[in-house]
């Protein structure tokens, strides 16, 4: 039965994901465009630009030169009139500052409109050639490229402000096309796309586990595909990353958040270098990616209208693995822990009452970490100890707000190990362990299915390979499965205090995998204490 219990469930669970593995679809590739993409004459103008204004901070005396020519530019290239929108947001510093868009529509068939962007803005002093000139260049260059022929939807060129400081250059172009009329079905977003070395990130992902629909995934591979190996390795994520968004979610970056939250399928290509130096571009790649992304707006155009965004998956070489299947996989992984604690129980008799009750003392006292760091660090965020940083993964606490988390969680571990040595004799059965770290699993999986894989190596542990009895043995049986997983995630997720807290305080780190982590390390102190 343990056998089956352990073995059988997951290979149903692997089965089910195999079966679920798809080849999305993409825009159709019938569809083939001549390349007429200027490589060389987008480069120049990208150099120019960093040059002439290399400063193009937001709220920055130049920026607004650097608005201008750009405005010029496009204005000239395309032939149609220039719209142009100041606002003001969060500069570099912190406080309010003026920043600008500039972009032209192409006008077609119906408002529908297909989208192309990059943002304009490096960090100062710049000159932000490659983050980024490249990606202004780009969509100056379409603009001559696609310029005076008939499309069933409008096509938007845009050169958006305050990239490097947030979304909001996005957030205000998207309501402007609105405002005007404008229905938005594909955007793509260019970002850093000149570097002579380098794989290009492909970022598709929007808040709380939207994704772009596959469709438009797939399209930009493709185009990308017909440019090698002129255009370079591009790629999302690793898959290992890709499923610990699904844990542990980061707050997304890239200009194709704001779109994905308001339904609108969007992708973005690059994801900067920071705006600063000189680095080298190279002609050939810029123009090779220039060309794959004028065939997939001349698809886009082509296609019916893309799906909204979707649920979360994970792309891995070309194929989608549903967010459900690598849950249902995760669950599955529970099921002969669960098994074993039952047979346990069912063939030893009931543990005393008085062991029990120490087991859930001694796992009590381990949730509190996870419990009160949930609380101070919400209070430390009501007090505005907290800020979000822009291209951060995850918001931060100052160093006031993790000393008073990390204060109220010690002094109330103190306290609570103090009353249990005082109230609590029995020793907790061994049993316990594994139960305690089932009721943790239930905790992590109130916040994702994909959450019980942190639980599933301790627990296998625990349930299939016998306690050592040497002190250390028996401290490496019972905390290494846990504080190893964990130490693996954040430090894959370049994790820090600061980052924890400042996750925590805002929900960034959901607070159901916050306070499960903490009782699982628990159910290793009951482990450590245990008595066969």
């Amino acid at each position: 039965m343990l056998r089956i219990a352990f073995i059988v469930p997951p290979l149903i669970a692997l089965v089910v994901l195999l079966v679920s593995v798809r080849t999305p679809v993409g825009p159709s590739a019938s569809l083939v465009v001549v390349p007429s993409f200027d490589g060389p004459r987008a480069a120049a103008f990208a150099r120019r630009l960093a040059q002439l204004v290399p400063d193009r901070s937001p709220g920055s005396a130049t920026a607004v030169q650097a608005a201008d020519d750009v405005a010029g530019a496009l204005g000239e290239i395309s032939g149609e009139t220039v719209r142009r929108a100041t606002f003001t947001a969060p500069g570099p510093g912190g406080g309010d500052v003026e920043m600008e868009n500039v972009w032209v529509v192409e006008p077609g068939a119906s408002p529908e409109a297909v989208v192309v962007l990059a943002n304009r803005d490096d960090v100062a002093p710049g000159p932000g050639l490659d983050d980024n000139a490249t990606g202004t260049a780009a969509v100056v260059e379409l603009a001559r490229d696609l310029a005076g022929v008939d499309r069933a939807r409008a096509l938007v060129l845009a050169s958006i402000d305050g990239a490097t400081v947030g979304a909001t250059g996005a957030e205000r172009l998207l309501a402007d096309l609105q405002r005007d009329g404008l229905r938005p079905v594909a955007v793509v977003s260019l970002r850093s796309i000149g570097g002579p070395d380098g794989e290009l990130p492909v970022l598709f992902q929007g808040t709380g586990g939207v994704r772009t629909p596959d469709v438009l995934l797939r399209g930009l591979q493709d185009a990308l595909a017909q440019q090698q190996p002129v255009a370079g390795a591009s790629a999302p994520a690793g898959p290992v990353l890709q499923v610990l968004d699904l844990i542990a979610p980061v707050a997304p970056a890239g200009a194709q958040v704001p779109f994905l939250d308001a339904g609108v399928a969007a992708i973005q290509l690059g994801d900067g270098t920071g705006g600063v130096g000189v680095a080298a571009i190279d002609d050939a790649r810029l123009g090779a990616v220039g060309a794959a992304i004028a065939q997939l707006l001349v698809r886009l155009d082509a296609e019916p209208r893309p799906a909204p965004p979707t649920g979360a998956y994970v792309a891995v070489s070309g194929r989608i693995i549903p967010g459900r299947a690598i849950g249902l996989l995760a669950l599955s992984l529970l099921v002969g822990p669960l098994v074993a604690v039952g047979r346990v129980i069912a063939r030893g008799g009931r543990p005393s009452r008085a062991g029990w009750g120490a087991a859930l003392a001694v796992a009590a006292v381990g949730a509190v970490p996870g419990v009160a760091t949930v609380v101070a660090a919400r209070a430390v965020d009501l007090a505005g100890g907290v800020q979000t940083e822009a291209g951060s993964g995850w918001p931060r606490a100052d160093v006031a707000g993790v000393a008073v988390v990390v204060a109220v969680a010690l002094v109330l571990v103190l306290a609570a190990a103090w009353l249990l040595s005082r109230r609590v004799s029995a020793p907790p059965p061994l049993v316990a362990t594994a139960a305690v770290g089932l009721a943790a699993a239930v905790l992590l999986l109130a916040g994702s299915p994909a959450s019980a894989f942190v639980a599933a190596p301790a627990l296998w542990l625990w349930t299939l390979v016998p306690r050592p009895e040497p002190v250390a043995g028996r401290l490496a049986w019972a905390f290494a499965p846990v504080l190893g997983v964990g130490l693996v995630i954040f430090l894959l997720r370049g994790a820090d205090p600061a980052a924890l807290v400042g996750a925590a305080a805002t929900g960034a780190l959901p607070a159901a995998l916050v306070v499960g982590g903490s009782v699982l390390l628990g159910a290793a102190a009951v482990g450590a204490l245990a008595d066969d």
